[in-house]
């Protein structure tokens, strides 16, 4: 029976995303030096956008984890496994006790594993004479005299895996690291954001959720008639504030390595100040919030088509579908 732990490998918290818990496993190896906005920028995640018609609070994670997040990994060379299902299966407890060994398996081998516990958190140790796993969601504990014990340290009961408040589990592990050429890494990332901006996620439904360009429409549209849910929107906001201050941080790194970038960078970054602007001012304050996501809208729609002038000999090479290599 066995007890391990990898000290640091912890989840910090800032747009509630993947990208949160996958740098918190990259940045306890050695696989690269990569900060969390270059992460989200590079692997293309960070042009990811969609929210609910009522502006729920899972807008930012609700998309095909299986397909987007493995792709996340490998746009920088990361090959990994992972797996989902619902809990109510009949089969379940089957897929529950495999994904336990292989999160177990992971970490033996000094890698992280991320699950999903109503977010995207990261397994970092487990302790067989409990039956437990330990995790970091990025949130304190606090002890019985209210002090911080620390945000790496929760517990999990094996049989308690994959019970979250929603039917699905989820899990991933990271497997090895392919160096790419890092160019192509970078151009990559700006067809992915035009892929992002204009095609719908298959998986979604479209009289429920809203993705990429019609994502603002449909935020616009919600705060018009009010119909929509108000602490949901304030979380969606703060997430996606996040992400595009991540695109600020890394279009700005761009262009240092890639001028022709410049008009790109500077679009992004009026877009994180805009999205600065959102994140401040409460959920129902309608009157401010509409006119500061239609110039968002157009200010991402500039910045989308200096990528298009850029990459258009790339983006029509890949005729009617520009998100597949």
């Amino acid at each position: 029976m066995d007890v391990k732990r990898l000290e640091n490998c912890q989840l910090t918290i800032a747009s509630r995303s993947y990208i949160d818990a996958m740098h918190g496993v990259l940045s306890s190896l050695s696989w690269g030096d990569w900060s969390k906005p270059m992460l989200s920028g590079m692997s293309g995640f960070g042009f990811r956008m969609g929210v609910s018609r009522r502006l729920t609070a899972e807008s930012s994670s609700a998309y095909n984890w299986m397909a987007e997040n493995f792709l996340t990994a490998d746009f920088i060379g990361i090959t990994s496994s992972q797996q989902a299902g619902f809990s109510f299966a009949a089969t379940f407890p089957l897929y529950q006790k495999q994904a336990v060994s292989c999160i177990k398996s992971s970490i033996d081998r000094g890698i992280g594993a991320i699950f999903w516990k109503d977010g995207f958190v990261i397994a970092n140790g487990y302790d067989d004479i409990n039956g437990e796993l330990y995790y970091s969601d990025g949130h304190f504990n606090i002890g019985k005299d209210g002090s911080q014990t620390g945000s790496h340290c929760k517990r999990l009961p094996y049989d308690e895996f994959g019970r979250n408040a929603s039917p699905y589990w989820y899990y991933q592990v990271f497997e090895n690291i392919v160096e790419l050429e890092e160019a192509e890494v970078y151009r990559e990332s700006f067809m992915q954001a035009v892929n992002k901006w204009e095609v719908h996620e298959e998986m979604l439904p479209r009289d429920q959720y809203a993705c990429g360009k019609e994502a603002y429409r449909a935020i616009i549209e919600a705060l018009h008639k009010g119909d929509y849910d108000k602490e949901g929107a304030r979380t969606t906001f703060h997430d996606y504030a996040a992400a595009k201050q991540d695109l600020a941080h890394y279009t700005a790194v761009l262009q240092k390595k890639w001028p022709q970038s410049a008009g790109t960078a500077v679009r992004y970054d009026k877009l994180a100040r805009l999205y600065g602007s959102i994140a401040n001012l409460e959920p129902d304050d309608t009157a401010s919030l509409i006119p500061l996501f239609e110039e968002a809208c157009e200010t991402e729609e500039a910045a989308i088509q200096t990528i298009k002038a850029l990459m258009r000999e790339s983006l029509d090479n890949r005729f009617d579908n520009i998100g597949l290599r």
